[in-house]
């Protein structure tokens, strides 16, 4: 009895987003400029993602006209969503809210060690997208340099977001803040001191550095 194989691929970005753009509109949701794409992005361009998180557009804007609020208040934050704004708090020096959220994190079950990984990651890409920026490269430039150096694509809109947030942000200052994540990481595996210590410092470290 012979048995046919189905091949599922992954769908691209812009077939993703072509289908979704269609469907959203079938559903009734009318999104301001920009907006979808920042709803791809917080569903990381994942099919099952996406349509939960139209379902939970749906029910919060019963009239359906999406802002970027809406997609802010609507959609649950995933960790890198919060490692995000942990860094924004730290860059902008608001040190009580990094540590709130922090906390609340620990209290979720969130280690240390992964909260370093994904901070190290943002640090990095900022610092990546400013040497390419400075050297004159457009954003489709350096989303083409990076994807062949990393080996995978990467997402237009994540190079967009990084090039404005580290405009102000000196290049000596990023890498003392990969050099002090990555120390804190080391420090955490040796067991030299509380882990919940030295991931506190590092923030602090880095707060005080900022320019």
């Amino acid at each position: 009895r012979d048995a046919r194989v189905l091949e599922a691929n992954t769908l691209k970005e812009s077939d993703l987003k072509t289908y979704f753009q269609k469907y959203a509109h079938q559903e009734g949701l009318v999104f301001e400029a920009g907006v979808f794409d920042e709803l791809l992005i917080k569903s990381n361009y994942d099919f099952s993602d996406t349509l939960t998180n139209i379902a939970f557009l749906k029910s919060y804007k019963t009239d359906g006209h999406i802002s970027s609020n809406d997609v802010r208040e609507a959609i649950p934050k995933s960790l890198q969503d919060n490692i995000f704004d942990l860094t924004q708090d730290v860059l902008l020096g608001r040190i009580d809210l990094a540590r709130d959220l922090v906390r609340d994190l620990r209290l979720q079950g969130e280690d240390e060690i992964k909260l370093i990984a994904i901070m190290l990651g943002q640090f990095r890409m900022f610092l990546q997208v400013k040497i390419l920026a400075s050297k004159g490269k457009s954003e489709s430039q350096i989303v083409s340099e990076l994807s062949h150096y990393i080996g995978r694509k990467i997402n237009p809109y994540q190079v967009k977001f990084a090039v404005r947030d580290s405009r102000n942000l000196p290049l000596a200052f990023l890498k003392e803040a990969i050099r002090i994540l990555i120390e804190t990481d080391y420090a955490i595996k040796r067991g030299t001191y509380d882990k919940d210590y030295l991931f506190d410092l590092a923030l602090l470290k880095i707060a005080h550095k900022k320019p």
